[in-house]
């Protein structure tokens, strides 16, 4: 599986803990004589939904793709498709879905036809079907199988937000928050869609919101409620709040209170290293730079390399500059030439305005065919992501709801 099949697999299909607690219990959602079955399903008991399905007298097309997808999870893959299929055939806006998302992910042997699950998603959609309408705000938002479109995006993600569900109002919140021609961010409306997620659960809605309220990005600035929110979404998953923390810490004012202004910093240091630990690459990048100058920490050039080079291997720019210029120099203790090289070619691959002229100016004191080597490996470098990529909305959606 690829990385991009992996993402969008994830983005579209996979469940959080979060998520798996604010999922529909009641199945309110659907026809009363399949909501027994859908409950069960929804809870994760399988045999129970399959039994009251095939107990059904009178099975409907929705029935047969509720079926079906249990099915699918049991193993029963070429039958419960085959139930998926009819059931879309007839017109089921839930059996669309569920096989959109069969041609998303290639599944049941079916290969990957992005085109095709875009076609099925909006004939749900149509329908009022409120995950196809997330789903297929989510690809317009990304550009993933079609063109990206903003405007789309964001007229789809708008419908499924309409019942107040807790994962549209999200997405919805990180559409209006960004800008691509001819659609505008709307902070002060990206920010109210955070906060009214967050006070659903929404973790990382309350990122969200806790850094517009840290920068007063929509809202007016509130740095009290700010570290409560970025706090809560700290320990409940989200490590990237801790790397917010950390800037929020960083920009304190200093004052004439020598001992204050270190406790600051030190506290800045602590997200730092919590936010690194936890896999966020700008979290180890800033560790490393506070390491390499001995900020709030021991001087450690050997600590510094080793955050420089797990931020650089998940593709921070930054950090690959940093750690091509210690393999060069040596500053923690050996030299490189290969390694150097290769991370200076992606650094400047990735846009770095100093990795070129670093590269050049090394260029007579390094072999050709080390400069060559580097070069090659970094034509084959990918990145190695230690967290799930937030890309855009929504980060996730339940499977079974």
């Amino acid at each position: 599986m690829t990385a991009a099949r992996s993402a969008l697999a994830a983005a579209l299909i996979a469940a959080s803990a979060v998520a798996q607690a604010q999922q529909p219990s009641d199945a309110s959602d659907v026809a009363p004589p399949l909501r027994a079955a859908v409950v069960a399903y929804r809870q994760g008991d399988t045999a129970t939904a399959e039994r009251a399905l095939r107990a059904l007298g009178s099975p409907s097309a929705d029935a047969d793709a509720w079926l079906g997808a249990v099915l699918m999870d049991r193993g029963a893959k070429a039958e419960g498709l085959k139930l998926i299929q009819r059931a879309a055939d007839a017109g089921s806006a839930e059996g669309q879905h569920r096989l959109a998302l069969v041609f998303i992910n290639g599944d049941a042997g079916i290969p990957r036809n992005p085109a095709r699950a875009i076609e099925l998603f909006e004939k749900a959609a149509a329908q009022g079907h409120r995950r196809a309408q997330l789903n297929l705000g989510t690809l317009y938002f990304r550009g993933q199988g079609i063109q990206r479109d903003l405007v789309q995006a964001r007229a789809w993600l708008e419908q499924a937000a309409a019942d107040g569900d807790v994962y549209a109002t999200y997405a919805l919140g990180r559409a209006m928050s960004e800008s691509a021609p001819p659609a505008s961010a709307d902070p002060t409306r990206a920010a109210d869609l955070f906060r009214r997620a967050a006070e659903k659960g929404h973790m990382l809605a309350a990122l969200r919101y806790g850094m517009a309220l840290a920068e007063g990005s929509g809202v007016k600035q509130d740095l009290p409620a700010a570290q409560r929110w970025l706090v809560l979404a700290q320990q409940n998953g989200v490590p990237e709040a801790a790397l917010a923390l950390g800037d929020m810490a960083v920009r304190t004012p200093a004052t004439r209170d020598k001992a204050a202004n270190q406790k600051i910093l030190q506290s800045a240091i602590a997200w730092y290293q919590a936010a690194a630990n936890a896999g966020v690459p700008s979290g180890q990048f800033k560790l490393a730079n506070a390491y390499l100058a001995g900020s709030g920490v021991p001087r450690d050039p050997v600590q510094a390399q080793l955050w420089y080079s797990r931020a650089a291997q998940q593709g921070l720019t930054e950090a690959q500059q940093a750690l091509g210029v210690m393999l060069l120099t040596g500053t923690a203790g050996a030299t490189d030439p290969v390694e150097a090289f290769k991370w200076l070619y992606l650094a400047e691959r990735g846009g770095h305005p100093e990795a070129r002229a670093v590269r050049e100016k090394a260029g007579d004191k390094v072999a050709d065919r080390d400069r060559k080597r580097g070069e090659a490996l970094a034509q084959a470098f990918k990145p190695t992501y230690e967290l799930p990529r937030d890309e855009g909305p929504p980060r996730l959606v339940p499977v079974r709801r």
